[in-house]
Formats: structure tokens, sequence, C-alpha cells
């Protein structure tokens, strides 16, 4: 599986649990945790020797980069609320 392809797992995964729809053994997802750690498995991708924070911050990246809306106009120092970083 290539890194696009492991990107996309975790993108379609990520989605699912923002809309409530990821489950786990028949029961929903609640946790972001353990939304990411099915996104890591399910892209084949080890989550051995990084921190939590890292694989948010990693799933945040992946997310943001699939939310951003070109056609949209861009303020200056304006908070992005989907990605929580500033837009530039």
């Amino acid at each position: 599986m290539t890194s696009k392809q492991k990107q996309a797992k975790i993108r379609k995964v990520m989605r699912e649990f923002k809309a409530g729809t990821l489950t786990t053994n028949g029961k929903p997802v609640k946790s972001r945790q353990q939304a990411i750690a099915i996104a890591m498995s399910e892209a084949g991708m080890s989550m051995k020797g990084k921190s939590d924070a890292y694989w948010d911050a990693y799933v945040d990246a992946m997310v943001c980069v699939e939310t951003e809306d070109p056609e949209e106009p861009e303020m200056e120092g304006e908070m992005d609320a989907s990605c929580g970083a500033k837009k530039r």
C-alpha cells in the first residue's frame, strides 16, 4: 500500500468517525483515540514508538488536507475551525 493509499484510508476512517458511522464489534466508536487506532490499523501503519499527540497531529493534518476548500476566500489570521490552525 502506497503512502497516498494509506492517507486516503485514514481520511475515510476519520470521516466515518466524525459522521458517527464508525463501529467496532457492532458498537459505535466514541473515542477519538480508538478511531485513530482503527485508522492506523486499517492503513497498515504501526503506532509503536509514537505518542498519542503525534498521531493526533498526523490525523489532523490528513483530515485538513482534504477539507481545505480552494474556492473559499481566505482571511488573514482567521482561525480555521475544521483544522484548528490559522489560515495563511
